[in-house]
């Protein structure tokens, strides 16, 4: 039994209900120093905080949605500051700001940039304890997603790094890998500016750290994947950089590790989408290390889930873009099939008809030298339902003209240019000119 741990010994000390903060005289324990790797201290164990003892009044919080009065905000934050060297007074803080902003964004405003001003100095100030880094980084997820300011806050008071400095210290926790990964994408979406200081920070080591240590832990890999999306959106310097690290491998186990979870496919498709784009080193990475299997399983698995075939579309089409030697491979394993029933399946779904069509153009070179006519006359057929099925939206209207132009240029059969017309009645006269001149461009 630890010293602390003996009743004859306990001291008391501020505690965090469900009712709200209470005042609480702290005296004086004969514990020694804390260490980073003991043991968490049961709620109400002792502390040495000095041979006299502290009394400490903290304010009432009220309960259920009522908005937390600044003056809480106020006293927690001057208790704070004038005990920064007190671990467990920091603790309790950051306990306090993560009741306050559960209550909604109006507490969360309350708390505002000095809050997280505060946490962020408890953090960096305790770094190696990791009661302080635990309560810390809930706190920081709780105050600022959502809340553009505290974002914005957290970001200039150093909370990136904070919570990049706790990730790492703190790898075998799921809590904190899993708030802190949420913390990063919060950041990343923020501004341009602020996903360079994610990056800057070391945020993709971090989440790919934390990937690899929760291989099993699903949540930790769907926020994980979120956060490399997001940090790999329109950013070359990121996308290399997660390349580099072993980015596509970690995604790629993600998603069969988890295949019945189709959050995790989404994500995960979404960062191999944005590595891919327009990068033929990437893309061709991706393919060599099995990545159009693992698509087409996940469209396979969820084809009732319109998000998994929108994703699955659009990573077959990035793939494709721009490289005749992975689209042949795309092609080779049948991915006009996987459109084509993506389409079939998700005839209401704009974004699903878009994206198929796109892959579709990209596809049509290899489907029309095939011989499986029936694919190729599928892919006409497919692509006119897209534009009768959608004929005020006009990214499906693009994306499907330019699948009708690409399959009529290598049309030997005129099939394209017949079904249009077999179409007419239900096209309409002016669908059916847009049509035809998309052929004839």
């Amino acid at each position: 039994m630890c010293a602390t741990d003996r009743p004859e010994e306990k001291a008391a000390v501020m505690q965090v209900t469900a009712a709200g903060l209470v005042q609480t005289t702290a005296r004086p324990s004969p514990g020694g120093r804390t260490g980073r790797h003991r043991p968490r201290p049961r709620r109400g164990s002792g502390r040495r905080l000095g041979d006299e003892g502290v009394t400490v009044q903290w304010p009432r919080l009220t309960s259920g949605d009522s908005p937390v009065p600044s003056s809480a905000v106020e006293k927690v934050l001057k208790m704070m500051a004038a005990a920064e060297g007190e671990e467990q007074v920091q603790e309790a803080g950051c306990k306090a700001f993560v009741e306050m902003a559960e209550a909604g964004s109006e507490q969360q405003s309350e708390i505002g940039v000095e809050g997280v001003q505060a946490v962020v100095n408890a953090m960096e100030m305790h770094a190696e304890s990791a009661e302080v880094q635990i309560t810390g980084v809930h706190a920081l997820q709780r105050i600022a997603p959502l809340h553009g300011r505290n974002t914005m806050s957290l970001v200039k008071a150093g909370g990136v790094q904070a919570t990049v400095t706790a990730m790492r210290s703190l790898k075998s926790v799921q809590f904190v890998q899993e708030e802190g990964c949420k913390i990063l994408c919060d950041a990343t979406t923020c501004n341009v500016q602020c996903q360079l200081k994610v990056a800057e920070s070391g945020g993709v080591q971090a989440v790919l750290d934390a990937m690899r240590a929760h291989p099993n832990a699903a949540v930790v890999q769907e926020v994980g994947c979120r956060a490399l999306k997001e940090l790999a959106a329109y950013n070359t310097t990121n996308q290399e950089d997660i390349y580099v690290r072993g980015g596509i491998q970690a995604v790629l186990r993600a998603m069969e590790t988890h295949p019945s979870c189709p959050s995790i496919q989404v994500m995960g498709c979404g960062v191999l989408r944005n590595l891919a784009a327009c990068n033929s080193e990437q893309q061709e990475a991706i393919v060599s290390r099995g990545g159009i299997q693992v698509v087409q399983d996940a469209m396979s698995a969820h084809a009732g889930e319109a998000n998994v075939q929108w994703a699955g579309c659009w990573t077959l089409f990035c793939l494709c873009v721009h490289n005749a030697e992975t689209a042949a491979e795309v092609g080779a394993y049948g991915a006009a099939r996987s459109g084509l029933k993506a389409m079939e399946a998700h005839r209401t779904e704009p974004r699903v008809q878009e994206a198929g069509c796109w892959l579709l153009k990209e596809l049509a070179e290899l489907t029309a030298k095939g011989q499986d006519k029936a694919t190729f006359s599928a892919c006409i057929q497919a692509t006119l339902k897209a534009v009768e099925k959608n004929p005020m939206n006009q990214t499906v209207q693009k994306a499907a003209r330019g699948a009708l132009q690409k399959l009529s240029v290598h049309d030997r059969d005129g099939w394209v240019r017949t079904a249009c017309l077999g179409r007419c009645g239900r096209l309409g006269l002016k669908g059916t000119m847009c049509t035809l001149e998309a052929i004839q461009e």
